[in-house]
């Protein structure tokens, strides 16, 4: 056996990552890559001609190169056993020719200092590429989608989160009569607003129970991640408002919410409504502890204790269109629940 567990069954990850990339156009085929780098070289025979690109076996070899070197061992102690390892599979899991472009790149001493050291900062400075590409705002939304889909897939019951609570902050917004440009921006925050969760485990989103002051508390930290992971858009003025509604979607107006504890003065319009649509979301979402919460129980909780730290006066409209918002979550999960059983039922 080659190692760790995944290589036993690894189709359910490889398409996972496949339909996540797949919505962006500019990653159709590096989606259709991630879809096959798992595949054996034997088993590639008999798929169809041109169903596996050739990066895909690349890419499984790398993989396996990775999970076979232990970072408690001296790194060219390794070198020997790892290389073995791989040549004896050559002919069934691996291609001869990626093996030999293999063998010819780990001849130096440097590969294997790089791959115990090289950070991916690091790797992108020493690649020699350029792309050239106008992204268009459907791009930029396609591309905001796939990336929400790369946190929330990691627990069924975050599936449908982000896209909900995109659609329904750019609802809001239409509601408070936000023009077309504040009203896209909305959506893509809605899908953005979570990526901090990457940083968080994912057990503590499938917890039954009640968490603990400490769980809560790393909870806490993932609107802290997403501004860090957003930080550099700040180079653009047309992201601004999107960098910030994310990172501060759960302040509060008395200086209570996270991570800044900013007070009523340092929020605007767009942090709550995504803030209210974040709220509406989770409460009629089901939780590992309980069913997701009607319309009517949800607004209850939200008027009578969170609207008075966001703004009652903004929830008194927003509750006006209580149907409007009730059909719309319930299409946003049908929708979303259909692309995360496509991305975990095999293909």
């Amino acid at each position: 056996m080659l190692v760790q567990e995944d290589v036993l069954n690894p189709q359910p990850h490889c398409v996972m990552g496949y339909h996540m990339l797949k919505s962006f156009e500019l990653f159709k085929d590096i989606a259709q890559i991630i879809k096959h780098h798992h595949i054996k070289y034997e088993d590639s025979l008999s798929a169809p001609e041109g169903e596996i690109p050739f990066q895909s076996f690349i890419i499984h070899l790398a993989d396996r190169v990775d999970v076979l070197i232990s970072p408690d061992e001296n790194i060219f102690a390794q070198k020997e056993s790892v290389t073995k390892k791989i040549e004896e599979k050559v002919g069934t899991v691996f291609r001869k020719d990626v093996f030999e472009a293999f063998l010819k790149a780990s001849k130096s001493h440097l590969f294997w200092v790089d791959i115990n050291n090289l950070t991916i900062s690091q790797l992108f400075k020493k690649m020699e590429f350029t792309l050239d590409c106008e992204l268009t705002f459907d791009h930029v939304l396609e591309f905001a989608l796939a990336l929400s889909k790369i946190v929330d897939f990691r627990s069924r019951f975050t599936a449908c989160h982000s896209y909900t609570v995109a659609q329904l902050a750019t609802a809001i917004g239409k509601i408070f009569e936000l023009n077309d440009t504040e009203c896209k921006k909305l959506k893509i925050a809605g899908y953005l607003h979570d990526i901090g969760k990457i940083g968080i485990d994912p057990r503590l989103l499938e917890k039954p129970g009640k968490l603990t002051d400490e769980e809560f508390q790393e909870i806490k930290l993932h609107p802290y991640y997403t501004g860090q992971i957003l930080d550099d858009l700040h180079s653009s003025e047309w992201f601004k408002d999107i960098v910030f509604w994310s990172e501060h979607h759960h302040e509060k107006n008395d200086g209570s919410g996270y991570p800044h504890s900013l007070r009523d003065k340092d929020l605007d319009m767009g942090v709550k409504i995504l803030a209210f649509a974040d709220i509406i979301t989770a409460l009629m979402e089901n939780r590992p502890y309980r069913e997701g919460l009607s319309v009517d129980v949800a607004f209850q909780i939200i008027r009578e204790e969170l609207a008075p730290s966001i703004s009652s006066e903004m929830f008194e409209k927003i509750e006006k269109h209580a149907p409007q918002i009730d059909t719309l979550v319930s299409e946003c999960k049908s929708y979303s629940s259909e692309e995360y059983k496509k991305g975990t039922i095999q293909q």
